[in-house]
């Protein structure tokens, strides 16, 4: 039974880290393309805030959409290496952000969107490892270690 509660809340805690690092990645794209275009004047940062507020929820659900299936792989790969490096995550990060582009469209030859992807898939990558990836694998280290306790020696 322990084993069980060990594996399922360490589910949980890889979703909620997919969730913060996919709403970290998108916030941080719409500040990055909205503030180029809009800055300077006080009415229209006003606007910049509430444009990016209310686009916040749709460009969270695309990411997601996206990035699911490379971001589920990347956390598989890191707990079963348990790799619990920032700098893992966040290359990590980059990585799941270029693979969701390219399962999207082929922008990925525009350097301006590109640079923006790889950046905001690091703040994504960071935000999952502040989660879930700085303890990635401990629990398959807990569980050998106490399966190895409990087997009598012969």
């Amino acid at each position: 039974m322990n084993r069980f509660v060990s594996h399922l809340v360490r589910f949980v805690l890889i979703t909620a880290g997919f969730i913060a690092a996919i709403v970290a990645a998108s916030l941080f794209m719409l500040v990055l393309v909205w503030g180029g275009m809009l800055r300077g004047d006080p009415e229209t940062e006003r606007l910049m805030s509430l444009a990016v507020s209310l686009s916040l929820p749709v460009v969270v659900a695309f990411a997601g959409y996206y990035a699911f299936v490379p971001g589920i792989a990347f956390a598989v790969l890191a707990e079963i290496t348990s790799r619990r490096s920032w700098l893992f995550n966040a290359l990590g990060g980059m990585v799941v952000a270029i693979i969701a582009l390219a399962i999207r469209s082929d922008m990925t030859m525009r350097p301006g969107i590109l640079m923006i992807v790889l950046a905001a898939g690091a703040v994504g990558g960071t935000a999952y490892w502040m989660v879930a990836g700085r303890s990635a694998g401990k629990h398959l280290d807990e569980a050998a270690a106490d399966s190895a306790a409990s087997t009598p020696e012969s």
